[in-house]
């Protein structure tokens, strides 16, 4: 299963206080491992300020064990796309004909 995750730091978060700072960068601690297990592809935006990457799951339960086991679980407010292929696109359009 892939996920196209969108991050965004909540409003009203002060990202400029010790413990914030910490959060953040154990959060991008977390990101990093992820990301070696071939968990995550992706990093931040940088158009805005927000992460966004691709989530590679086996079930979505480790999907929500990945999210509440992010250090940033509580400061963000996340975007979650189910991505298929374009295969199972080209198929829906077949089977609507």
């Amino acid at each position: 299963m892939r996920f196209f995750v969108i991050e965004k730091v909540r409003p009203g978060v002060d990202m400029t206080s010790k413990a914030s700072q910490k959060m953040g960068s154990e959060y991008l601690k977390y990101m990093a491992k992820l990301e070696k297990k071939g968990r995550v592809i992706g990093g931040p935006a940088l158009d805005i300020l927000a992460n966004g990457y691709i989530l590679e799951t086996k079930t979505l339960e480790e999907m929500g064990e990945i999210f509440f086991n992010s250090p940033a679980n509580f400061h963000v407010d996340r975007e979650v796309h189910p991505l298929g292929s374009f295969l199972d696109t080209l198929e829906g359009f077949k089977e609507m004909a």
